[in-house]
Formats: C-alpha cells, sequence, structure tokens
C-alpha cells in the first residue's frame, strides 16, 4: 500500500501543489515548495513515528525558518494541500483505498502542521517580548525625561519666588506694624512658604526617581525623632480636633540613618493620617522592633513603625496606587490645596516621597485598609519598616 500512494503522490505532486496555490494566492511558498512537502509526505509513508517527526522538523526549520510571515503563510498551505489531497483521492480511488490512504499520510500532516504552529507561535512571542521591552525603555526613558523636567522645572521656580519674597521683605519693613499692608504681606508670606514647600517636594521626588537620594548616617534615638515630629504638627491635629496618640517603644532604640530624611517621612505619613481622618478622630503611632531572628554584627534587625487612624480607609485597589506621584484617590472637582483640611489636596508627593526615603533606608512602606467609607470610617493603617544598624553603614543602602 505505501509504494502504491508513494507513487501516487509523486506522479501527482506539481497538480497538487497548483490546485493549492489556486486556492490560496499570494502565499510566500511557491509550486517548488510545496511540491517539496509532498515529496516529503512520500519518501516518510510507512517509517516509525520518530523518523517522521525528525523528518518534519527538519523540513520546517530548513523550509520556515523563523519567518513570521512564512509561518503563517504555511499553515493555509498545508491544511489547503491536505484537503486537495483528500478530495483528489476521492475521485480517483474507491473510499477504502482513500480511507486507508488518508491514514498513512495522517500522522505526516499532524507533525507538518505542529511544527509550523509552533514556529509561528515562538516567532510571535519573540515579536511580543521585542515589543515589550521596547515599550519598557521608551518608558523609562519617558520617566527619566519626567523626572529631569520636574526637576529643572524646580530649581527655575525658585528663583523667581525668591524675589517676589525679597520684594515682599522690602514691603514689610516699610509698612506700619499695625498697616492693612501687613495683613496683605502676611498673606504672601503663607504663599511663599506653601510655594517653597511644593518645590522642595518636587526636587525630592524628582531625585528619588533618578536614585540620586543621598543619605547622612548619623545616630539617634527613633523614639525621640518621632515625638519631635508630633510636637511640630501638634498645632494642625489640635485645630482639626483629632487626638495624636504616641505609644511608647518601650526601650531606647539608637539607630543609625538619615535623621533630617525620616523627619520629612515621617511627618508625610502623619500628615496624610490627619488629612483623612475626620474632625474628632484619632490618629496613633506605635512601634515595635521586629525580625530578630535576622540581627547579627552590626545589624539589630527591623524597628517597625505603625500609624493607625480612625479615618475614611482606603479601597484596596488603591492600596499601592496612593504611593505614585501626581496621584490622588479623591475627585479632583473637590481638590484643596490645605495640607490638613479633612480631605484637603495637594500635588500627591507626600507619600511617594515618604517610600521613597524610606526604601533608600532599606526599608519598606505599606499600607492596609478594608474599604473606603466616610460613613463608617473604617480607618487605614501605614506600616513603615527600617532596618535598625548598631554601627554606621559602610555600603551605601538602596
Amino acid at each position: 500500500m505505501f509504494d502504491e500512494l508513494k507513487q501516487w503522490l509523486i506522479q501527482h505532486a506539481d497538480a497538487l501543489a497548483h490546485a493549492t496555490l489556486e486556492r490560496a494566492p499570494s502565499m510566500l511558498p511557491d509550486v517548488e515548495d510545496i511540491a517539496t512537502i509532498v515529496l516529503l509526505l512520500a519518501d516518510n509513508l510507512g517509517r516509525s513515528r520518530e523518523i517522521q517527526l525528525s523528518a518534519v522538523q527538519f523540513w520546517a526549520l530548513t523550509t520556515i525558518g523563523y519567518d513570521a510571515r512564512g509561518a503563517s503563510d504555511w499553515l493555509t498551505i498545508l491544511r489547503v494541500l491536505k484537503e486537495e489531497i483528500g478530495k483528489k483521492l476521492e475521485r480517483e480511488i474507491t473510499a477504502r483505498q482513500a480511507l486507508l490512504y488518508w491514514r498513512a499520510m495522517d500522522d505526516l500532516f499532524t507533525y507538518a502542521l505542529i511544527e509550523a504552529t509552533q514556529l509561528a507561535s515562538d516567532i510571535d512571542h519573540a515579536a511580543l517580548l521585542e515589543h515589550t521591552h521596547s515599550l519598557r525603555t521608551q518608558m523609562e526613558n519617558f520617566e527619566k525625561s519626567k523626572s529631569n523636567f520636574v526637576a529643572v522645572a524646580a530649581h527655575e521656580l525658585k528663583t523667581p519666588l525668591t524675589l517676589l519674597e525679597g520684594y515682599a521683605n522690602m514691603i514689610r519693613y516699610e509698612s506700619a506694624p499695625e498697616s492693612r499692608m501687613m495683613l496683605y504681606v502676611d498673606g504672601l508670606s503663607n504663599g511663599f512658604r506653601r510655594m517653597h514647600e511644593i518645590i522642595n517636594d518636587m526636587i525630592d521626588v524628582s531625585l528619588i526617581d533618578l536614585h540620586a537620594v543621598e543619605l547622612n548616617y548619623t545616630q539617634f534615638h527613633l523614639e525621640r525623632i518621632i515625638l519631635m515630629v508630633a510636637d511640630n504638627l501638634d498645632r494642625h491635629f489640635f485645630s482639626r480636633n483629632v487626638d495624636l496618640v504616641i505609644m511608647p517603644l518601650g526601650q531606647e532604640l539608637r539607630v543609625y540613618a538619615d535623621q533630617e530624611k525620616l523627619v520629612n517621612a515621617f511627618t508625610k505619613v502623619l500628615l496624610n493620617a490627619l488629612k483623612f481622618t475626620p474632625d474628632g478622630g484619632k490618629v496613633t503611632v506605635s512601634s515595635a522592633v521586629t525580625r530578630l531572628e535576622e540581627a547579627g554584627g552590626n545589624f539589630g534587625g527591623y524597628v517597625e513603625i505603625i500609624v493607625a487612624d480612625t479615618g475614611i480607609g482606603i479601597n484596596p485597589e488603591d492600596l499601592e496606587m496612593i504611593f505614585d506621584k501626581f496621584t490622588s484617590t479623591m475627585d479632583a472637582s473637590l481638590h484643596s490645596s490645605s495640607k490638613t483640611n479633612f480631605k484637603g489636596g495637594g500635588p500627591g508627593l507626600g507619600l511617594p516621597i515618604a517610600r521613597g526615603i524610606v526604601e533608600a533606608h532599606g526599608g519598606r512602606i505599606w499600607a492596609v485598609s478594608e474599604k473606603c467609607d466616610e460613613k463608617t470610617c473604617p480607618g487605614s493603617t501605614f506600616h513603615i519598616e527600617l532596618p535598625v544598624w548598631l554601627e554606621k553603614p559602610t555600603i551605601e543602602v538602596k
């Protein structure tokens, strides 16, 4: 049977190739290419499946290679060729003989279709990976360009702001202490102070994006720094009738870190808790030494500072987004520039800066909340985990 089918395929190879191309025009394979696969079928009839598969794989690699369009075209050609062979067998021989011939070729066609499909899939996957890499590179370049723009813009804003502040101070000195002009100058000074804060935040977040945060390690009592931050913010909490409770650490923990930057980070996290806690609410700060099993040498484990509020909470899907710069989960139409009013706005840089500072120290910060609900106020809890260095680190911590 195999010899008869082999002779039949060799005899009709060109005719089958022409018929296939008539039904599938504008394909990369030509008549000779299609006739070659027909002869390949004929040569491998009756052989073991291992030999058939090896022959088809060699054909696929040498004929299709890694040509994306060629792989797709061969998938169409193989399907059409299979149909043409079936129709021609039905016309020329008995149904029983055609079925036997068809079974003899079916495995070879299956192997060929699988190999062509695999090559097409590999090529598509490689193209997708290349496209993804290209997009990632573009995004990285865009982020770097954006960070550079923000940094340059912030520095450029400082010059005219300093000039305006200087003229405002001149007006202050030349005005009578109780005059109406002093009210205007005080208003300008408050605006200048807020502008300086925003500009400094823009510079900080740019340095974080560019991985250019420099840490000045000194040794200090961590609990005293937390209490200092609380004292600095006490008037804001008092004006909102929000209790700020600092739980004692239980031990005098001296750590090496950048004191000024940690003060900045703690301040921004506490102000965030204040903004989203209704009047009459409560913010509690607690801390504990954790992961002591990792301690050794000049490393004393980690200290975790927990800031829990009785505020409106955060939707679980927004828990990571709140650390993205220039991002807010609040309605933009209700935006205000207050740092301390309930649901007050801002440029959306506080939490991103806090995360950048904490991560520059080798720590991490994350938020936990059940949901966002202004009626039930489920609250939010921010966790700040910092490494406890018992001696000044000799390497830069990222």
